[in-house]
């Protein structure tokens, strides 16, 4: 039987308080939840005696801020005594997260870097906080081509990420490039998926249950509605046929499976289930005349036209 290593119960709790600090401010109250939850504790404690905790840990060197009206009575830690030496590299790729988050222009991804950026200052001195903050603020100025990236769809990001969070069904319209006609889906949102230059929707259709993709540079028109989808989201299945020397050398893809394989040598069929069927056409595009979409005819119909539209081109050229 193996061991099991001792530790002094008041070390335990000094230790799992100061885990919880590191994690978000707490008051006295939410710490003694914390430790009532906790399978080891399963015990509340007197404020004294909370007290008492973090004055152990003030003494080894924490800066804990004391309780008050601006930090909404809530213990604060502000410094560690045990700091990281980051690499100049290390100070470079906290800056260019920065970057990213706020590119995204979602606010959840620039409140998540920010309260991590919080945590790890904590653990650096302060001649690398001044590196960080400096090294930022040239950044800042490199930054228009990241930052204005997606700018432009801003408050559309923020209203489906408002939606998302709030995880009610949706109505929206949109139109193709290709299409004539604009469309109405009604819709439970999944995620937000960022592409090189784009962005797009994985959504469930309430009326296939199917997941799917949309660029939101489509849509038209979107409203949320006053009720909750409880049903399923399966993923949209696209049957497709290879042909040739592809068909003896193909490697599926994540989500793929090889459902019937052909008597004949030189014939395979996959079965894909993906969320961004569009992302999956293109692809299967690149196959050219040794790919064939067998199902669901809505998508092979999608790919006859894409190739006939195609073929438009040099049929006028020819003219």
């Amino acid at each position: 039987m193996e061991k099991r290593l001792k530790i002094s119960s008041t070390a335990y709790r000094v230790l799992l308080l100061l885990q919880k600090l590191n994690e978000k401010n707490k008051n006295a109250d939410e710490l003694n939840e914390l430790f009532l939850d906790d399978p080891d504790v399963e015990r509340i404690f007197s404020k004294d005696v909370i007290l008492k905790y973090i004055s152990t840990l003030r003494l080894a060197g924490y800066d804990i801020s004391r309780p008050s009206a601006s930090n909404n009575y809530c213990y604060e830690l502000n410094k560690a005594p045990v700091l990281i030496d980051f690499s100049d590299e290390e100070i470079r790729t906290l800056v260019l997260l920065k970057s990213y988050a706020e590119g995204f222009q979602q606010n959840k991804h620039i409140k998540n870097y920010y309260s991590f950026l919080e945590k790890i200052k904590r653990y650096m001195c302060k001649k690398q906080i001044e590196k960080l903050n400096e090294q930022i603020t040239i950044q800042e100025k490199k930054d228009e081509q990241i930052l204005n990236k997606f700018k432009n769809q801003s408050d559309l990001i923020k209203k489906i990420e408002q939606y998302l969070n709030e995880n009610q069904n949706v109505e929206i319209k949109y139109k193709l490039p290709e299409e004539e006609k604009e469309k109405l889906i009604i819709v439970k949102l999944l995620k937000l998926k960022y592409k090189i230059n784009e962005v797009a929707i994985i959504y469930c259709d309430l009326i296939s249950n199917q997941m799917n993709c949309l660029k939101i540079d489509y849509i038209s028109y979107i409203k949320q509605l006053p009720s909750i989808s409880g049903e399923k989201q399966v993923l949209c299945s696209v049957i497709f046929k290879l042909k040739g020397k592809l068909a003896k050398t193909y490697r599926p893809y994540e989500g793929e499976k090889i459902t019937v394989p052909s008597l004949k040598s030189h014939e395979l069929t996959v079965t894909a289930y993906c969320d961004d069927i569009e992302t999956l056409l293109k692809r299967l595009l690149k196959y050219g005349e040794n790919c064939e979409v067998l199902y669901p005819k809505q998508i092979r119909n999608n790919m006859i036209n894409t190739i006939n539209n195609a073929l438009k081109n040099y049929t006028t050229a020819l003219l």
